[in-house]
């Protein structure tokens, strides 16, 4: 006989059960038990310009994902030109401390920052058209005012209080930037970097094949190869595939923006360094040579004159003027510009010397005739010129000054004085302590017996330019050119009364006191004040004569 007491357990125990099945079946619409969700791959759009709007809505976005059981890892789709420096780095070091399995996809475009992200997968594909790359820093200096003394009506209580800090120690902060980046590359691709890590100095921008090749990425694929090879690597033998904004509370993608206007950029940050793709950058640059200061006088100057040409939408860093205008004031001369080719053929009748820096239009057939006869007259001629040469950019009416032209051209007048083939000569030594030793500084040891090199032992150019030329007085520097590689180049030469000089910023104030910089264009100015026969023409003068 069965005891009635184990009789009771067991109706007990049905009881419990049928009460189990029960509540499954009314909670679950098909009747049958809540399955456990299926672990999820989540692709994260990277498809804007890294700002801190857009960043910071991602970033929320991962730390949700950070604390969901249900999320295996992370596709992160990238399309972007970079952004601000402190947006990327923010993103970077969010995804960097992410507990997911992490891979990328560049799908079209990782460039500057948006490469910067992406080394914080440990995995990247691209796409076959894409292009990766531009492993550099981007930066907008101080307005031209840091040249010169702070406003007497502008009262500080310390030195540095205005601007922060010395010009030449934001070189070296933009040149630690760029280190940053260059050592997230170098950790993220530990081992995979299959190129001398100098290929970073470029800032080159690759195809999908060459940053294979060059160890950038790890395969050429898109999303669905991504998705497929993390699932094998988890084990994951059913899984879902979500896109961010798929999930609950993400927040909306901006959608894709390659274009930024410059003002967006510089109110996004309060220090004005750049990942970006310059070419992503809407910059309005101002070359009108009629923006620099300069003020109607006489029609006849009063005292003997060196010409500026403005008449051809000359970038003339306005500091380089400054130190112009003072040197040739010491000797006695004043410095007139022209704003037209009219005036500019007008003037050299009766100028001593004509200065040409940086002209981005280039010369008519007048003009050249003009500058040709008055060499041959006895008028000289000082041509400065820099491939990357500053520019004045414009952004809520502050004028700010832009490392590199966008719009540098190559004009034919030193070709007729035997000097052509203008190439920019850098150094690959950026990642050196000192900001002079930065790429785009490059030494040079004058040698020869030639008046403008005298008292001169070293000179530190920033960004030369350098020329063929046969011409019998030159100046050399060792450096570095695309295409050509390692050699001696000329950055300055002289042949007659023409001398081309490959550096503009050079001779501007921090970079004029460098070495013997100042020496060497105190020469310059000896050079063209020098007194020499110059035969003179007569004609009427309608002259603009620059002052302080």
């Amino acid at each position: 006989m069965v005891d009635r007491w184990v009789v009771a357990g067991l109706a007990l125990a049905l009881a419990v059960s049928a009460a189990a099945l029960f509540v499954a079946y009314t909670h679950c619409p098909r009747g049958l038990p809540a399955a456990p969700p299926k672990p999820k791959i989540v692709l994260v759009p990277i498809d804007f310009v890294l700002d801190s709007s857009p960043v910071d809505g991602v970033i929320r976005d991962l730390v949700s994902l950070a604390q969901r059981k249900d999320v295996a890892g992370v596709v992160l789709v990238i399309n972007s030109p970079g952004g601000t420096v402190s947006a990327t780095e923010a993103l970077y070091s969010a995804l960097a401390g992410l507990n997911k399995t992490k891979y990328a996809v560049v799908s079209g475009l990782a460039a500057s920052g948006a490469y910067y992200v992406a080394v914080a997968a440990e995995k990247i594909y691209a796409t076959p058209s894409s292009w990766v790359g531009s492993i550099g820093v981007v930066a907008v200096m101080w307005p031209d005012e840091y040249f010169y003394d702070i406003p007497d009506y502008v009262y500080t209580t310390g030195p540095l209080k205005y601007y922060g800090k010395e010009l030449t120690d934001y070189y070296n902060d933009i040149e630690r930037v760029r280190m940053n980046f260059v050592q997230a590359v170098l950790r993220g691709r530990a081992g995979r970097i299959k190129v001398d890590p100098q290929v970073f100095e470029t800032a080159a921008v690759f195809t999908a094949e060459d940053a294979l090749r060059l160890g950038l990425v790890d395969a050429v694929g898109g999303v669905f190869d991504a998705v497929r090879d993390m699932a094998q690597r988890l084990g994951l033998k059913e899984y879902e595939v979500k896109f961010l904004r798929e999930l609950g509370n993400a927040t909306a993608s901006p959608g894709a923006a390659f274009r930024v206007d410059l003002e967006r950029l510089m109110n996004s940050t309060p220090v004005p360094i750049f990942y970006i793709l310059p070419t992503a950058v809407q910059w309005r640059v101002t070359t009108n040579g009629a923006s620099n200061a300069t003020t109607p006088a006489p029609a006849r100057p009063e005292k003997p004159y060196v010409l500026l040409d403005l008449a051809h939408n000359n970038m003339v860093p306005r500091s380089f003027i400054e130190v112009l205008r003072a040197e040739l004031a010491q000797r006695g001369y004043v410095l007139v510009t022209a704003s037209s080719e009219y005036q500019l053929t007008t003037l050299l009748s009766n100028a001593t010397a004509l200065v040409v820096v940086n002209p981005t239009a280039p010369f008519s057939r007048d003009a050249v005739r003009a500058v040709l006869n008055a060499t041959a007259r006895g008028v000289r001629v000082a041509y400065f010129y820099d491939l990357r040469a500053s520019a004045i950019i414009t952004v809520s009416g502050v004028s700010y000054v832009a490392p590199y032209s966008l719009y540098a051209v190559f004009d034919p007048l030193p070709m007729y004085y035997n000097m052509s083939g203008l190439r920019a000569v850098y150094n690959f030594t950026a990642g050196a302590l000192n900001y002079t030793q930065n790429w785009q500084y490059v030494e040079a040891k004058p040698k020869g017996n030639w008046t403008l090199l005298r008292g001169v032992e070293r000179l530190l150019l920033f960004s030369p330019s350098a020329v063929s030329t046969n011409a019998p007085h030159k100046l050399e520097v060792r450096g570095y050119v695309f295409g050509y590689g390692w050699g001696n180049y000329t950055v300055a030469a002289q042949a007659g009364n023409f001398t081309f000089i490959g550096a503009v910023r050079s001779f501007t104030p921090y970079f004029i006191t460098l070495a013997d910089n100042w020496r060497f264009f105190k020469n310059v100015v000896d050079w063209l004040v020098e007194p020499r026969p110059i035969e003179r023409k007569q004609g009427p003068i309608s002259a603009v004569i620059y002052t302080s």
